[in-house]
């Protein structure tokens, strides 16, 4: 049984853990509270936009622009967006397992290449240390505040879609449902289809709404011509879409660390209050024995 001291210094230590996991918690709640107001704040535009990005690519001739373009897929992209530290739970590992699987299924349909993009060192590790290839990495902030912070990102696919490298490209993102709960998801940006593809993330009443609205689509003038209009408008709201989805992933970084870091201060209470217990019981027992030692000697002294 452990000394009475040794136990001392145990509990000592859980409780200075438990004061750094404590304001670890109270930091990333202050964090997530600002991601989390950033990606509410866009994010009924951003699910517009991309009602509107499907109607268009069922409505306007696909040869107006290059981005409208669906074409056999020989080069896909998939872009993984992770955090850059941990201490988040699974979080990061399930974005980099979910990634993995959106590259081999895109192996799978018969693609010759698939061009890994990643946006936070926590995936682009995991991804190149299951033996994948990075074909590019751009730094990420703590909290990205601007769409200029993505602008890499966006010029990498919408250059490459354009100009024909790329034939697909996939997201591998988070999407804040509440503090203790995060859906990871991957979903087909480009080619803009809508058959047999749904993209979650987009509630029920904007679907219907959505639907209702279909049949007036047609009504709509482009001025001053339907290619202009389409050249403005498309690289905005793709822009638009993974601005949001980087905002998501984030606001479901700081949730998941805030709950992993509440939970370590839990278990470390518990933890300390075990120890409590076990030095009382070995304190009680030292005790009792020195009781029944001087009990002992001095039976033996009469």
């Amino acid at each position: 049984m452990p000394s009475t001291l040794a136990i001392r210094r145990q509990i000592r230590s859980v409780r200075n853990t438990k004061k750094i996991t404590k304001a670890m918690e109270l930091v990333s709640g202050a964090k997530m509270r600002k991601a989390v107001a950033s990606a509410l704040a866009t994010r009924s535009y951003a699910h517009c936009a991309w009602d509107l990005l499907q109607h268009l690519a069922t409505r306007v001739d696909r040869a107006l622009h290059p981005l409208l373009a669906v074409r056999p897929v020989r080069r896909s992209a998939v872009i993984i967006i992770s955090s850059n530290r941990g201490l988040c739970g699974s979080f990061n590992a399930q974005l980099a397992m979910k990634g993995i699987g959106a590259i081999r299924r895109a192996q799978e349909a018969g693609a010759q290449q698939v061009d890994i993009i990643t946006f936070g060192r926590r995936a682009r590790d995991t991804v190149a240390r299951h033996g994948y290839t990075i074909h590019a990495d751009f730094p990420k902030a703590d909290i990205t505040t601007s769409i200029m912070d993505i602008a890499g990102i966006i010029h990498v696919i919408t250059q490459g879609f354009s100009d024909g490298s790329l034939d697909r490209v996939d997201i591998v993102s988070s999407s804040f449902v509440s503090s203790i709960k995060q859906n990871i998801e991957a979903w087909q940006l480009l080619p803009l289809v809508t058959e047999g593809f749904v993209r979650t993330g987009i509630t029920e009443s904007a679907t219907k709404e959505t639907a209702k609205k279909d049949s007036d689509f047609s009504q709509f003038v482009f001025e001053p011509s339907e290619q202009q209009v389409l050249g403005h408008i498309i690289p905005r709201l793709l822009e638009t879409q993974i601005f949001q989805a980087v905002l998501e992933t984030e606001a479901s970084e700081h949730s998941a660390r805030m709950m992993a870091m509440h939970n370590a201060t839990e278990a470390a209470s518990e933890m300390v209050g075990d120890l409590e217990l076990t030095y009382n019981r070995v304190r009680q027992s030292a005790i009792t024995q020195e009781i029944a030692e001087l009990s002992a000697g001095r039976a033996a002294l009469e």
